[in-house]
């Protein structure tokens, strides 16, 4: 078996594949304010690790030319890898195949494995990735030089001076560095390559020779952030140089791959318990969208929480910004016995088609995969963004589940969707969900999961592969429901008390709900422990929804309040623009009944729509 290095660079902490043919390796580790464990550092033994600002990766192949030995060495980046898969995968217009996590599975799809990987590597002498066309890049560049020279920040004097150098140094290299700048309309990118270890060596000693000299003839001091990477980007274009030097010039045997770039790199880390005793842990979902209404969330929470338990808050997303996660810390920085963290776990969702639609993220799938995220927790409460909670969720955390799966209340607005409200949804509840009982049906705003039965019945993989299975149309809410059939604790419905939406919820739909639910939703109304404003239309969209008031109390503490007043006026901005626009038109048509229910629906709100249509209906006849 060949000695095989292929040294993948970092500059920031990722997650790293378990692989013993790839070397992790942090790049410009001299000048970092951390040091990363678990791998090679550059600025080890004979090196320009200082130089990395500059240089970038190709400070990692500089030390790996002074201090690895190898048959074969090569370089990969932390976001990008090269593909040993056996069949082709569609690509961008750089010829990077995009994919959204970097994960053990995505690695394993790549044909990233020590077999796989040896097999191919001992056939050749030198591997690469594929060529990008330039002219797929940029609709009206010819050639690399037009290529360099037009991006923003890179200097075309640059190219011009390693020109002149490789005429000096290298003649024998110069019609085809010409050649690769004018004349090619295809280029090779990022550094990433295989070598047997004598054309490394070979190639090394040449490279570094010319960026040395060219840092000698150019004064990059004033470049900006991007213009000062300047040898690395030079290197890439010497690296294409070479590598058709040696196709041209040689016999040896040359393979070219896909490049893979993984647009997360975090991979993702299980969330375990901070608080040994009493501990309350709570998982909510967003997006850095909707930070402004998990902060309303937070405070409604803050407001019930008793000094006898600890509160262990788990945002999952995947965008939150630093920025934002200190102002929503800040929210609950007191009193002591609530914790707020936040954790991506959008690599346990890689390389699963799930279906979203309408005000639906991805996120909301989060909740199918918290077994596996919170090993080491047997219960946790999950609450919907959208929602004021107004009662101590201890109180709901104490909840027997023994035997149960799942925790929910009964779903009452779904009941009178099944019951004649909504077209087709009886036929899609009783063909696509299945259940032995519609009206068993739940609410997922609010839910004790109790994880430790999960872990028992179901694992990850299957229920993602039904979540992505058909495009279900209440998405993860129809996927638990389907999963959980028969082990549901039915909890009070005052736990998730959806508002009126739109003014039409309580009197069109949950009226048509079996009389029970209808009753059992009529009583939670009176006294609600939490507020679900769940629908298209919300408070902070609308104030004069239905609990609207409550939800501007916390609003107004919050500190994304002017936001959410921005939000809102342009949200009534954009809603005037379209009434204006359908008035007008409405008086071109002259049609004035139609024009008057408009006016009534949009000027007087959902709540006053049907009675003011009617009084306009009236009068217009």
């Amino acid at each position: 078996m060949s000695n095989i290095k292929i040294f993948v660079s970092y500059h920031k902490k990722c997650f790293v594949p378990h692989n013993k043919l790839l070397f992790p390796i942090q790049v410009g580790a001299a000048i970092s304010s951390e040091r990363f464990e678990n791998m090679l550092h550059d600025d080890e033994g004979d090196n320009i690790s200082a130089k990395n600002p500059n240089y970038c990766e190709l400070t990692a192949q500089y030390w790996a030319w002074k201090n690895a030995d190898a048959d074969y060495y090569g370089f990969f980046h932390y976001r990008r890898y090269m593909s040993f898969a056996k069949g082709k995968f569609p690509a961008n217009n750089f010829e990077d195949i995009e994919i959204d996590y970097l994960t053990d599975k995505s690695i394993q799809k790549l044909g990233i494995n020590e077999d796989e990987m040896q097999e191919l590597i001992n056939k050749y002498d030198v591997i690469t990735t594929t060529p990008a066309n330039i002219k797929k890049q940029y609709f009206e560049l010819k050639n690399n030089y037009e290529q360099y020279s037009d991006v923003q920040d890179m200097h075309a004097e640059d190219v011009d001076i390693l020109l002149e150098i490789i005429r000096e140094k290298y003649p024998d290299y110069y019609d085809t560095a010409y050649n690769y700048f004018y004349k090619l309309p295809y280029g090779y990118f990022c550094n990433m390559f295989i070598m047997k270890k004598d054309i490394f060596m070979d190639y090394s000693k040449w490279l570094f020779d010319i960026l040395e000299e060219h840092g000698k003839r150019r004064d990059y001091s004033n470049y900006t952030a991007e213009g000062y990477r300047v040898s690395d980007h030079l290197g890439e274009r010497l690296f294409g140089i070479y590598y058709e030097q040696l196709k041209k010039k040689t016999d040896i045997k040359t393979c070219e791959l896909q490049r893979a770039l993984f647009k997360n790199t975090r991979g993702y880390k299980t969330v375990e318990p901070v608080f040994e005793e009493n501990a309350v842990p709570i998982v909510i979902a967003s997006n850095d969208y909707y930070v402004p209404y998990v902060s309303t969330l937070l405070l409604s929470i803050k407001d019930t929480v008793s000094a006898d338990n600890n509160y262990d808050i788990v945002l999952l997303s995947s965008d939150i910004t630093a920025e934002n996660m200190k102002i929503l810390s800040d929210i609950i920085l007191d009193p002591p016995n609530i914790s707020l963290r936040i954790t991506d776990p959008g690599a346990l969702l890689s390389g699963y088609q799930l279906f979203t639609r309408g005000h639906f993220s991805r996120e909301t799938y989060y909740r199918l995969i918290l077994q596996d995220l919170m090993p080491s927790y047997n219960k946790v409460l999950w609450f919907d963004v959208d929602m004021i909670i107004l009662e101590d969720p201890a109180r709901l955390y104490e909840t027997d589940m023994k035997g149960y799966l799942i925790g929910g209340v009964y779903d009452a607005d779904t009941s009178g969707l099944y019951n004649g409200y909504m077209q087709g949804k009886k036929e899609y509840m009783d063909k696509e969900l299945k259940l032995k009982d519609p009206y068993s049906y739940f609410q997922a705003g609010t839910l004790i999961f109790n994880l430790e039965e999960f872990r028992k019945k179901y694992t990850v993989q299957q229920i993602l592969e039904l979540a992505q299975s058909k495009e279900w149309e209440l998405l993860d809410q129809d996927i638990l429901n389907v999963l959980c059939e028969g082990s549901v604790k039915y909890i009070d419905m005052s736990w998730n008390v959806m508002f009126d939406y739109a003014g039409v919820r309580i009197k069109e739909i949950i009226s048509r709900a079996p009389v029970w639910q209808y009753n059992l939703y009529m009583k939670a109304r009176k006294n609600p422990k939490i507020i679900h404003y769940a629908g298209p239309e919300k408070p902070w969209l609308n104030p004069e929804s239905d609990y609207g008031e409550l939800y501007w109390e916390y609003a107004k503490r919050s500190p994304y309040y002017e936001i959410m007043l921005w939000r809102m006026s342009r949200y009534a901005y954009k809603y005037e623009r379209k009434i204006e626009e359908e008035l007008d038109k409405q008086r071109r048509d002259k049609k004035g009944p139609i024009y008057k229910t408009i006016r009534c629906l949009f000027l007087y709100g959902p709540k006053h729509t049907f009675n003011e249509i009617k009084d306009s209906m009236s009068k217009s006849k």
